[in-house]
């Protein structure tokens, strides 16, 4: 499984990309500009309306003008997602409404509960991942190493080297055959088998193939998958025709026609044509930056 784009932060949503500027995130709108000042010690990314933000080594949700709607008193929370998001308290886990009321309690040795999706999340305890309902309720019992959220119907899952899909009721849609792989997204989801990736159906026919020529390839988003090749990123279309020359030093998911990227010393957002915009320099590292491992391209 390949864990390149983080979905949260360096991307739009909703019109705001959160980014981290002097060790404060803030929110900057379409033209690279603060719509929402650094003030926060972590930030996620808006997700119907609001954004997990952290102040005060706590977190909370705010609106797009800053102002805190679900006051910060979570030691952690994460993006809403159908009107629901995971938040804990010292040992509490539970899901919460955009109010700030408990819809329900998690065990205690549930592990970990990523947002809903297709009315499901997933729910991992003990190294092994299932998926509960908006009730609470276990309906695909926890018999996977891996598993993710599901996207149109379908969930990508994993036990040993394997990788295969599921539907909402826990069939399998394709077995467990693939070596890597990755979501569905638009009607087609990137898979690899003895180092050849192509794209695939849902019935698990090929729609393109990729061949050996990349190292990992992506769910296609926006009409774009991110493709890596020698050590450097760029996009291929569903037909897997390359858009976006292999030439970027990190290139990530499209959202709201804009991707976040890197390429020497210059950081910025990739339109789908692969034009280079809103172009920022990378902030050079000090002394103390070395000696600490910061990084300073994750600095606006």
């Amino acid at each position: 499984m390949n864990i390149l784009q983080n979905g949260n932060t360096w991307a739009f949503a909703e019109g705001l990309a959160a980014v981290k500027q002097n060790d404060r995130w803030g929110f900057i709108n379409r033209e690279g500009r603060f719509a929402i000042q650094p003030q926060f010690h972590d930030a996620f990314g808006f997700s119907e309306g609001l954004a997990a933000v952290e102040k005060g080594e706590k977190y909370g949700y705010i609106d797009k003008n800053g102002t805190f709607i679900i006051a910060p008193k979570y030691d952690w929370a994460m993006p809403f997602s159908e009107g629901a998001a995971t938040a804990t308290l010292g040992d509490a886990t539970f899901v919460i409404d955009k109010k700030g009321n408990t819809l329900f309690d998690l065990d205690d040795d549930t592990d970990d509960v990523e947002s809903f999706s297709n009315g499901l999340a997933v729910i991992t305890k003990d190294l092994k991942s299932g998926y509960l309902n908006r009730d609470g309720k276990v309906v695909i019992e926890l018999t996977f190493d891996y598993a993710t959220p599901f996207v149109d119907g379908m969930a990508l899952v994993n036990i040993g080297e394997k990788w295969g899909f599921i539907n909402t009721q826990g069939e399998y849609v394709l077995p467990l055959q693939f070596d890597e792989a990755e979501n569905f997204s638009e009607g087609v989801a990137p898979v690899c088998q003895d180092g050849q990736w192509r794209f695939v159906d849902c019935q698990g026919k090929t729609v393109a193939n990729l061949g050996d020529q990349y190292a990992s390839v992506f769910s296609l988003i926006e009409g774009r998958a991110i493709v890596e090749k020698d050590g450097k990123f760029g996009a291929v279309d569903k037909a897997g025709n390359l858009i976006i020359d292999t030439r970027f030093d990190h290139l990530g998911t499209f959202s709201e026609g804009l991707a976040y990227a890197r390429m020497g010393k210059t950081q910025g957002f990739v339109t789908p044509a692969g034009t280079f915009d809103i172009q920022r320099p990378i902030p050079s590292r000090t002394l103390f930056d070395r000696l600490t491992g910061r990084k300073k391209y994750l600095e606006w």
